[in-house]
């Protein structure tokens, strides 16, 4: 419906649209046009002009007056306004007439003006108004002529002809003089149209409205009243408050009951003219306006002044309350008895009303004080049919007259009995009753005391104590108990109780207690069991009672009685391989390896390794850190230390460590400067941290952190170098099999530096690589504290918080981020793009994606299902709540039904974008400037981590409960510091969360040792002595239970034998066997002793010994078979290889018994890994599965050739295949090594990574490995190194088939001699020069394994490389570098040194 429905139209000159909107608020005016709220002004044509009203009064009052005379900036109009459209006699001039008139005359001017009529008759009629016109007019050299036919005014005047004649200028002059006196008359006074007749009424007969100032006129039933603005609106507001006026307020019955007195007195005293109606919820007030606002804020007042109060009481009181009369009763006597009314009512609770708190204190404290319900545990046997009538009677007499009183019987907990009383009624009348129902009680109730007993063994057999006294039957119970101490409880009747009591207590004191003592537990056993007669046979003769003392040492075992426990063929073949340990079976060093990310004085450990320089405690940062923490206290003991004392370089010097450090021990380093590989630096640095290894051995400690040394401002270490030195080190160390008591070595890296990242994937990749020596692992872990971690939250979702690269993730989905234009820019979006083929890029171009909106792809050639694309467009002011981006993401997952999505680091660090809804959410390139969550440079509010990551986790935790499809998400961090902050977030809120890489259960598992044959011949012992068959004697006479003591005794020992087992028949058994023979033992209840010769004798029942012989026996047998399983299992190992992919992501040798059992399918029990770690296996699957855990991983079998071992990351090749190209799966750990260390220096994108299986290349490196390793035996060896080199699409085959051919030295320079160059880092290699593009953009680079050994200088003119020794001939240096001190380069002039390891193809500008 239209809002505006009531037109008006009119006939006018064109309007601009400043004076459409003068002529619009004219109408809007009422007190000028007699109008109201309007619509806009609208032309419909020619010069009809139309106007809508709102409400019809206000069209009604505007067509009352018969013409409208406006004042417009260009002058004024009069306006004759009609219902219809159709054309009106115009009063105003046409359109190209002005809006008054001008007729100019050979010596004046003249001017007309129509304004309002009323305005002319107020000008004739008040003399002082026209006077201060007349002047004004004059002032410029005017006179008027009033006209109130035409309701105008005649305005002359006279001007000075110009030159020539003419008026010139003046004319204008003097109209725009006149214009403004008449804008100011208008302006100055007011026409007030008085049209409601009531008003109309007041103004014509109320003197006040005719005075000097002001005037009064009238036509057609309204009034007009003129004067000056000020004194108009005076009294218009005097009019409007005249009227009388009505104002309702709403309330309901309830509180106008409560405020009727209060409202009817006021109102008598301040507002007597004032009328009050009652309705229904509702008070109507009539009368004066200013009365009524009076009467009503009153009534609002008391209103508001109600106090309510809610009483709690018990169900069963309020419905007493509504069932009797109580609700009516109350509210009579609360709205009428008590100083203040008080309305009562009662529902849920009792709820007190009032104007009075006075007075709801009153009805409250009434209400508390005289209605009462109790509840009363009956006690006892009770005749609970005489109880109810005797109740009954009495209820019935205080209800005679009304309802005062209820009872109610609750039943027990059993539904057998009653035993609760309730009563509720009025607080007098439940207190008749209670004293009704306590008096019964009194008389019915039984009663229970206590006697207390001195012996637990007393309750055992309380019964048979009975007998044995001759207790006599009575009406009381007697019930034996251990708690609260060993007693009896005597209950009965009262009368009875007390006398039971006092007899028993006399007769108790009169029974004797006595223990005897058999060596091992095989007496219980045999009393229980054949000896039982015998047993119940003593008691008889002797008057006693025997009880086996119960304790938590003795087995629950049945031991089943003729019939051997051993079959008379052995059981099937097995042993432990904890006990018989061969090569590969468990790790030598019991070494863990942490990677640590820390600062080093923060570290726990007993020792911290710290390089120096020139004795000098603060010449390194690390030394300084160390001192800001530890204080002067350091100084002083380390000044004492090393005042007196001269060391070399690569000494170590030990330094007690202050309190305020977390270590016992700071092992200093004297270190040298950098100079060259060569130099005496590195082997400084190499010798002390041998020396600390040593000594952490020799003096017992436990743990030791050792940072990286060297890459620092003072000793300007290359940092590949510094991490070689001390990863080499520690390979040596664990090959040593010396760690002693050494079992934790952290290495720290510090956080928050440009190549921290770096450093990390380098320590981490060389401690990978030196884990296992020959299929053997030589450490017995490797963590970080960026080893992923899983947390499984509500509803079975696994959560990862994953430290990697978010390419590398095979999820059914991956996130995205794009600002959709720049596509080319390197990065995440970037190589997502790239992966998932052209296809994808050309649906991101043409899409249009909203700033918080997600969209929604195939994943083309990315193995996942779906991407999510997130608009990142770049704003530095807009800040997203990425909270909601997170929901969104999961939203969307749960939508497309998909279990996994793969996030990266969207939301917080320095180097990571947020834009809008996502940003860069990874990047492979560092950039220096630091953008937090929002888009906003850091500095500058940047989100914390900490902050972010807590949100984060908390939605994900919170979101899970309605997560039906999606199972793992996955968040992926590339920063350090990034992902440190999500993992403590997580540890924190998630209670545990489990490390992926080795849990803390494995660990404790490889921490466990097999003890020897001597410490189970020990616990044997020890178990056998604290294992002693205890019997319990009482009677009553001493000589009575000596008696019996004695014949048990000797019963005993007539079915007892002993046999002795010499020291060399014991050392036959193995771990296995000594367990069986103590659980044998044990279960048979025999009784050991070991004498000085190392022989054991087991003594006991006479069968129980036979068992223990039988067992004996079987195991020599079985050692046999141990021996010929042994052999096989040698013979196999050197035939087959059985690999398993260990946590680390390298392939791990199994076991030698492991190998034998998968080779041989026998699989029953699982096998156990290197770790000692118990898998179960799917050999069709060739899958591995942990019991507990459920974690699976992948297992390999390498058949090695006669000639050839093939190295164990290899996959299995034909028997007939020489060569073998592996597109490594994007998944595997092994392609995000060969990866980030490309990455590292190259930001392309990597299309694939192939592994190179060529089985005449590799025996023919391996062999030159060995004579190189040979010949430099006391030189660093081979010195093995993965290097690059860029080829082409033409040069590829040939090296993949034949090798690196050092004929071809030339194509691409020979700087350093005729031989074959590798790179140290991918991007010299990734050059076009060397890496070719095809035409598809794509191009080779070979990750190689180079044999660098010995090097020296490079010479362009080199073809074999020089001697090392002119008194040795044949022994040359084995390979070349572009300089010594830092090589980039190496070069090799032998074909067999280097070995294409993997061909990784890449994609960039």
């Amino acid at each position: 419906m239209d809002e505006y429905p009531y037109p008006l139209f009119f006939e006018a000159t064109d309007f601009t649209d400043r004076e459409k909107e003068k002529v619009r608020r004219y109408f809007q005016k009422r007190r000028e046009s007699g109008g109201g709220d309007c619509g806009n002004l609208e032309k419909l044509g020619g010069s009809v002009y139309k106007i809508c009203f709102k409400e019809k009064e206000d069209q009604d009052r505007v067509l009352q007056r018969k013409f409208h005379t406006i004042t417009l900036p260009s002058g004024q109009v009069r306006l004759t306004v009609s219902r219809t459209s159709s054309p009106q006699t115009s009063d105003q001039p046409m359109p190209s007439q002005s809006l008054s008139s001008t007729n100019p005359n050979i010596n004046g001017l003249e001017k007309t003006f129509r304004i309002d009529v009323f305005l002319l008759f107020f000008l004739r009629d008040n003399c002082k108004a026209y006077t201060f016109f007349e002047k004004q007019l004059s002032s410029i050299g005017c006179t008027m002529e009033l006209n109130f036919d035409e309701e105008e005014v005649l305005v002359r005047g006279e001007v000075d002809k110009g030159p020539g004649g003419g008026l010139g200028g003046a004319a204008e002059k003097w109209e725009y003089q006149v214009n403004q006196a008449f804008v100011q008359l208008t302006e100055s006074y007011n026409c007030y149209h008085v049209l409601e007749p009531k008003q109309v009424k007041i103004v014509l007969q109320d003197s006040a409205f005719k005075t000097d100032d002001i005037k009064v006129y009238t036509e057609s039933g309204y009034a007009v009243v003129v004067g000056e603005v000020d004194a108009v609106k005076e009294k218009i507001a005097i009019l409007e408050k005249s009227l009388p006026t009505k104002k309702e307020v709403p309330i309901v019955e309830k509180n106008f009951k409560l405020i009727e007195e209060d409202l009817n007195r006021e109102m008598r005293a301040n507002c007597p003219e004032v009328t009050i109606i009652r309705g229904s919820a509702m008070i109507t007030l009539e009368g004066p306006d200013k009365e009524v606002q009076s009467g009503a804020a009153k009534l609002v007042e008391l209103i508001k002044n109600i106090k309510e109060k809610s009483v709690k009481f018990p169900t069963a009181l309020l419905t007493f309350m509504k069932t009797s009369d109580a609700i009516p009763k109350y509210q009579t006597r609360f709205l009428q008895s008590l100083r203040n009314p008080v309305f009562f009512e009662v529902g849920a609770d009792v709820v007190l009303s009032s104007l009075s708190s006075d007075a709801l204190n009153e009805a409250e404290a009434a209400v508390m004080r005289d209605f009462k319900v109790t509840t009363v545990q009956l006690q006892g046997a009770i005749d609970l049919n005489r109880l109810k009538e005797i109740l009954t009677k009495a209820k019935n007499e205080a209800n005679s007259r009304e309802f005062r009183v209820d009872i109610s019987y609750m039943p027990g907990t059993r539904g057998t009995s009653t035993t609760k009383v309730r009563l509720v009624g009025y607080s007098e009348n439940v207190a008749k009753l209670n004293e009704v129902l306590h008096d019964f009680q009194l008389n019915q109730v039984s009663t229970q005391e206590t006697i207390n007993l001195l012996h637990h063994d007393t309750v055992y057999c309380f019964n048979k104590i009975l007998d044995l006294i001759g207790m006599k039957q009575t009406k009381v119970t007697l019930q034996a108990s251990h708690f609260p101490n060993p007693c009896v409880f005597v209950s009965g009747p009262r009368c009875h109780v007390q006398e039971v009591k006092e007899a028993l207590t006399s007769t108790l004191d009169s029974v004797v207690v006595d223990t005897l003592t058999l060596d091992g537990p095989g007496a219980q056993q045999y009393f229980q069991e054949e000896g039982k007669v015998t047993k119940e046979l003593i008691e008889g003769s002797c008057h006693v009672i025997i009880r086996e003392k119960q304790t938590a040492a003795i087995p629950n075992v049945q031991r089943p009685r003729n019939t051997s426990r051993l079959s008379d063929t052995p059981r099937s073949l097995s042993y432990s391989s904890s006990m018989y340990s061969t090569v590969g079976n468990s790790a030598i060093n019991r070494t863990n390896l942490k990677i640590k990310l820390s600062s080093l004085e923060n570290e726990q450990v007993d020792v911290l390794v710290v390089p120096m320089l020139n004795k000098q405690l603060t010449s390194t940062n690390i030394g300084k850190s160390l001192l800001a923490k530890a204080g002067n206290v350091l100084k002083l003991k380390f000044d004492s230390v090393l005042a007196s004392c001269a060391l070399a370089p690569g000494d170590v010097q030990l330094v007690d460590a202050p309190p305020s450090l977390g270590c016992s021990k700071i092992f200093f380093i004297e270190c040298l400067p950098w100079d060259g590989v060569r130099g005496k630096s590195v082997q400084a640095l190499g010798n002390g941290l041998q020396k600390c290894l040593e000594l952490c051995v020799r003096q017992n400690f436990g743990s030791v952190a050792i940072p990286i040394i060297g890459p620092g401002i003072v000793l300007q270490y290359p940092l590949r170098e510094a991490i070689q030195v001390l990863t080499d080190i520690i390979h040596q160390f664990g090959l040593s099999a010396s760690s002693g008591s050494l079992t934790n070595i952290h290495i720290v890296i510090k956080p928050g530096y440009p190549d921290s990242e770096e450093c990390y994937h380098d320590v981490y990749r060389q401690l990978s690589l030196n884990m296992n020596q020959g299929g053997q692992a030589i450490f017995r872990s490797l963590t970080s504290d960026l080893d992923d971690i899983t947390m499984t939250v509500e509803s079975g979702v696994k959560l990862h918080v994953v430290f990697g690269d978010i390419t590398n993730e095979t999820t059914d989905v991956v996130v995205n981020t794009t600002d959709f234009q720049n596509f080319i820019l390197d990065g995440v979006c970037k190589d997502i793009l790239t992966v998932a083929g052209p296809e994808v890029e050309a649906e991101l171009k043409a899409a249009y994606v909203e700033r918080g909106k997600i969209f929604v792809t195939q994943s083309g050639n990315f193995p996942c299902k779906a991407i999510f694309h997130v608009c990142g467009q770049r704003d530095e002011v807009y800040n997203l709540d990425f909270i909601q981006l997170v929901c969104n993401v999961i939203y969307y997952c749960e939508s497309y039904k998909y279990s996994s999505v793969a996030i990266p680091a969207i939301f917080a660090g320095t180097y990571f974008v947020w834009h809008s809804s996502l940003v860069v959410l990874h990047t492979h390139t560092h950039t220096h400037t630091h953008l937090n969550a929002s888009g906003v440079s850091a500095g500058a509010g940047e989100l914390d981590p900490t902050i972010v990551a807590g949100a984060i986790l908390r939605v994900i935790k919170s979101s899970t409960s309605s997560m039906n499809s999606l199972t793992d998400i996955r968040l992926v961090l590339i920063k350090i510091d990034v992902f440190l902050a999500f993992k403590e977030e997580a540890m924190q809120m998630y209670s545990p969360a489990v490390i992926n890489r080795v849990s803390f259960q494995e660990q404790q598992q490889q921490q466990q040792s097999a003890p020897s044959v001597s410490a189970y011949l020990s616990s044997l012992q020890i178990s056998s002595s604290s294992h002693q068959s205890v019997f319990t004697f009482l009677g009553l006479s001493i000589s009575d239970i000596d008696d019996a003591m004695e014949k048990l005794k000797h019963q005993y020992q007539t079915q007892c034998s002993s046999n002795t087992f010499s020291k060399e028949e014991l050392e036959l058994l193995n771990q296995d066997d000594m367990m069986e023979l103590k659980e044998l033992v044990e279960a048979e209840g025999l009784f050991v002793q070991t004498d000085q010769s190392g022989a054991l004798t087991v003594s006991g029942l006479k069968d129980g010994v036979t068992r223990v012989r039988q067992k004996m026996n079987q195991c020599q047998y079985m050692n046999l078979a141990r021996e010929v399983r042994v052999r096989e299992e040698e013979d196999l190992y050197n035939k087959v290889v059985w690999c398993i992919l260990a946590n680390h992501g390298n392939w791990e040798r199994l076991p030698k018994s492991a190998n034998h059992q998968l080779e041989k399918n026998e699989l029953t029990e699982g096998i156990t890994d290197a770790q000692g770690l118990i898998w179960e296996v799917d050999v069709q699957a060739m899958v591995a599965t942990r019991p507990l855990s459920r974690q699976t991983t992948k297992l390999k079998r390498l058949e090695n050739l006669p000639d050839f071992t093939f190295p164990l990351y290899w996959d299995p090749m034909a028997a007939n295949e020489t060569m073998k190209v592996v597109s490594l799966e994007t998944s595997s750990a092994e392609y995000h090594t060969v990866k980030e260390a490309f990455k590292r220096t190259v930001p392309k994108t990597v299309m694939k990574i192939e592994r190179l299986q060529n089985v005449h290349l590799r025996r023919a490196y391996e062999a030159q490995k060995k004579h190189i390793s040979d010949k430099n035996a006391h030189e660093g060896g081979a010195a093995e190194k993965p290097l690059y080199h860029g080829t082409t699409q033409e040069n590829c085959h040939s090296i993949m088939t034949t090798g690196f051919n050092r004929s071809f030295a030339g194509q691409n320079a020979t700087a350093y001699g005729h031989g074959t160059y590798f790179a140290v880092n991918a991007s010299y290699s990734a050059q076009p020069t060397y890496s070719k593009p095809a035409a598809d953009g794509s191009r080779l680079m070979f990750v190689a394994r180079v044999l660098t050994g010995v090097f020296t200088q490079g010479q362009a003119t080199m073809k074999v490389l020089p001697l090392r020794n002119s008194q040795q001939p044949h022994n040359r240096f084995d390979s070349a570098v572009d300089k010594i001190d830092n090589p980039a380069m190496y070069i090799v002039f032998h074909d067999n040194q280097a070995y294409p390891d993997y061909l990784i193809t890449f994609k960039g500008d």
